[in-house]
């Protein structure tokens, strides 16, 4: 353990005399600046939606989803159809609807669209409607009363994810990019320094201290990775889920850091191993797609790493009845550090004995 430590306060101080360390921190403040101030809370647009309805539900349905704490966006109530078409010709990207009652006292609505509309979201707003009118029971409903003695809605989610910013849904991507993968090539450079420097020769003839000098590594990135994602976690999202988020984070620093102790063993420089850096970074990054849309989440992308990282720092920083997917991030990321620990640990002292690296 002396000897680790040793080791492990050398690394450091050739991390901050390179300024290797200080730049990877100094990066972090920068990205939590841009995340903070630049990045902006909101991409939607919201959509205008001007109303008359000449039966009053919607006043009904209003009231009661204030209390209950729920707003009604977008949505601007009129007194006649000229002051919808008024209010669509101001608002070129708004809709019309218009609410009354057929002879058999059944809802119908009328929709007013701009030349130009999505049909997806004409589409949209006609089921929501339907969705809307069938809540009502009888007479205002669309069904029979026994259908809705029969049907029982319970809510498995509390909708926090409807008001995240944008921004800060960014940060789990962002920890990703920076600090998961980033391991991988800073590794490879840490190693071919020490080829540069023959200090590794040493370990030709001291093959059983090879794994203290494996485990310094390690320890240097776990800490710059300490270090970075709490000067980019804590101001954002604050002390909420920080321990399990941190602990996702450093399992999936040591899988970055292990293939960048493979690829060292192979090459001489960091340079000469990019490609397969790049293309580490590439697919390791790709998760990132079904994070933004979950609709796009193919069983084999559950195979790379980072798709369980993603979603455990998700689910770490905002929670929403969803704190099983943490436990299970941490169990599959920790399945996949542990073998990688080992393995590149002894084709590292593999290839130092063979002197193939030298």
């Amino acid at each position: 353990m002396k000897r680790v430590l040793n080791l492990y306060k050398k690394d450091m101080i050739l991390g901050v005399k390179d300024v290797f360390i200080l730049l990877e921190i100094a990066f972090s403040v920068i990205m939590m600046l841009l995340i903070l101030l630049v990045v902006p809370k909101s991409i939607e647009q919201e959509d205008t939606v001007f109303i008359y309805d000449k039966t009053g539900m919607t006043a009904r349905l209003g009231a009661e989803m204030h209390e209950g704490n729920m707003q009604m966006n977008g949505q601007i109530f009129v007194d006649s159809r000229e002051a919808v078409v008024e209010g669509m010709i101001e608002n070129k990207s708004a809709v019309g609807l218009i609410i009354e009652k057929d002879p058999r006292g059944k809802f119908r609505t009328e929709l007013l669209t701009q030349p130009y509309s999505n049909a997806a979201q004409l589409n949209y707003l006609e089921v929501v409607l339907e969705d809307i009118f069938s809540v009502f029971s009888p007479p205002f409903g669309a069904y029979p009363q026994d259908v809705y003695r029969s049907v029982s809605v319970i809510a498995l989610q509390d909708n926090q994810r409807d008001s995240i910013p944008f921004n800060r849904m960014l940060l789990p991507i962002v920890i990703v990019t920076m600090i998961g993968i980033v391991g991988l090539f800073a590794m490879i450079s840490m190693i071919a320094q020490e080829k540069v420097d023959d200090t590794i020769r040493a370990y030709r003839v001291a093959p059983s201290s090879i794994y203290a000098f494996i485990a310094s590594k390690h320890l240097v990135m776990l800490t710059i990775s300490i270090v970075t994602f709490s000067v980019m976690y804590l101001p954002i999202i604050g002390l909420g889920g920080y321990l399990p988020a941190l602990l996702i984070t450093l399992l999936t620093v040591i899988i970055g850091s292990s293939l960048g102790i493979m690829l060292g063993s192979f090459y001489e420089e960091p340079m000469a191993s990019f490609g397969w850096v790049f293309l580490l970074m590439l697919l390791f990054t790709l998760p990132a797609i079904s994070l933004l849309a979950p609709v796009f989440s193919p069983d084999w992308l559950k195979i790379i790493p980072s798709y369980h990282t993603l979603f455990g720092l998700d689910a770490a920083m905002f929670p929403d009845n969803n704190t099983h997917i943490i436990g299970q991030s941490i169990l599959l990321l920790g399945a996949w550090a542990i073998p990688l620990v080992l393995i590149s640990a002894r084709m590292f002292r593999s290839q130092i004995r063979k002197g193939g690296i030298l």
